[in-house]
């Protein structure tokens, strides 16, 4: 099975940036890029008062299964020292999966641990506006069950693009 799985990074602790374009190099590592974004600076979602996060969206080819993918995400994520205290609180860092595709046709999972695509991607502008600039073609530019990502109406969240590059080091 050949697939690829679009993941979102953010953080908003220690050096974001650095570890942002970090945790994309060791992903680098294991899975092929495809592509990768700019990094943003949007507010936090959530009403839990903190500093803004720095959000990326990537692509990667990878012959894991969807449970394997989360697996080195949350291992990842530990190495940056990623708590889980309070949700949507601030991170070092924060690793999902936004939707993944086998063989070119998208997965579609209800699972508790694992719901592809993510559920809330759709409604977040620093899901949407990084994955708008991938400019990935086919299936790949879709949010399965939304439609073209370049057509989704995001909420009314401000995001600013600080033109450095996920994939920078």
């Amino acid at each position: 099975m050949t697939g690829t799985v679009l993941i979102a990074f953010g953080a908003n602790l220690g050096d974001p940036i650095r570890t942002l374009q970090m945790a994309y190099q060791e992903l680098a590592q294991l899975w092929t890029p495809v592509a990768a974004s700019s990094v943003y600076r949007s507010a936090p979602v959530g009403g839990v008062e903190q500093a803004d996060f720095f959000n990326a969206l990537a692509a990667f080819a990878t012959e894991d299964s969807g449970s394997e993918i989360l697996n080195t995400l949350h291992r990842i994520e530990n190495v940056h020292a990623r708590t889980r205290e309070v949700r949507w609180g601030p991170r070092t860092l924060d690793l999902d999966v936004i939707a993944l595709w086998e063989d070119a046709e998208p997965v579609i999972s209800t699972d508790s641990v694992l719901t592809l695509p993510h559920p809330r991607a759709w409604e977040r502008v620093f899901v949407t506006v990084p994955w708008q600039e991938l400019k990935l073609s086919g299936q790949l530019g879709e949010l399965p069950g939304f439609g073209p990502v370049n057509e989704l109406r995001s909420t009314n969240e401000e995001i600013t693009c600080l033109e450095i590059g996920l994939s920078s080091s």
